[in-house]
């Protein structure tokens, strides 16, 4: 299908133009928020949980839950967030990283290869270094309506091997960052929860460097998107449907992506979830 005259873009694009079309938009790099566990990509332990975008604790008992992407932290989706929207009994919850095969009942920190940054006490667990069941001060303790962050720094060199791992709270850096060794097949995004009643609400991916200050992620559909016409957002943004009525060649649908294509991101793609009744959709780009 040929776009109209007038479109000429600098971006990625996606073209709808039959009735009922409907893609899922998958984003490679970009510096707004990412949510990685749309599709089924996570895992949870038998005491924690995922609706939506909410993750919590399960059952009762002395026994922790985790929730675990299943993606590894990249130089260009380094870091993560989330938001407390139930302290539950100990505000026991911990954010950060592990290696692929850490346990689903194990707080991040507690075991070799994973540190973590826990809410109710303000301490680092780190395996490697700490060696202790007590961890050690670190940050402030965090409660409901604190975001909690955990990223990872591939761009400064501290060894081969090796990389540093910060942590944030409400945006701001805690602490310095700590070195870790990063395992074979890269470091996961994990979430530990402690005690009955907690939930946390996963805010997404982003890229951030260390010792930066950011503004609360946009998970609205314009922070993908620049410009649409004649398509509708789902889920965030990243599910597009086709509203148009399909009876001649101008009634297009399409929605140009808010990024350019670089050296570091330089890939995109789309899931076709329903072809609607012709089928007919394209992707590309355009020059500016």
């Amino acid at each position: 299908s040929r776009p109209p005259r007038e479109f000429d873009v600098a971006t990625p694009s996606h073209v709808f133009a039959s009735q009922n079309a409907r893609v899922w938009y998958v984003r490679v790099a970009m510096d707004v928020a990412v949510k990685l566990h749309t599709k089924q990509r996570y895992c949870t332990g038998l005491k924690s949980e995922v609706d939506g975008d909410i993750f919590k604790f399960k059952g009762e008992g002395d026994a922790v839950g985790v929730v675990k992407i299943l993606e590894p932290t990249s130089p260009m989706l380094n870091y993560y967030e989330y938001e407390i929207i139930d302290r539950g009994e100990k505000c026991a919850i911990g954010i950060g990283v592990g290696e692929k095969g850490y346990p689903l009942d194990r707080m991040p920190g507690w075991n070799a290869h994973s540190i973590g940054y826990h809410a109710d006490d303000g301490r680092l667990f780190h395996h490697d270094e700490c060696g202790s069941a007590f961890g050690k001060p670190f940050g402030p303790t965090s409660t409901v309506g604190d975001r909690m962050g955990c990223g990872v720094d591939f761009d400064t060199d501290v060894g081969y091997g090796y990389v540093n791992v910060f942590f944030t709270r409400n945006g701001e850096q805690v602490g310095e960052p700590i070195k870790m060794k990063r395992p074979l097949h890269g470091l996961y995004p994990i979430v530990g929860m402690y005690s009955v009643g907690e939930k946390v609400c996963y805010l997404g991916h982003s890229r951030r460097l260390p010792y930066t200050v950011m503004q609360p992620m946009d998970t609205s559909p314009w922070s993908v998107w620049l410009r649409s016409n004649g398509v509708r957002f789902l889920d965030d943004g990243l599910t597009l449907e086709y509203c148009g009525e399909g009876l001649e060649a101008r009634d297009i649908g399409i929605a140009q992506a808010n990024f350019r294509l670089d050296c570091s991101n330089h890939y995109f793609e789309m899931e076709i979830l329903s072809a609607g009744k012709e089928g007919c959709m394209a992707i590309g780009l355009a020059k500016s």
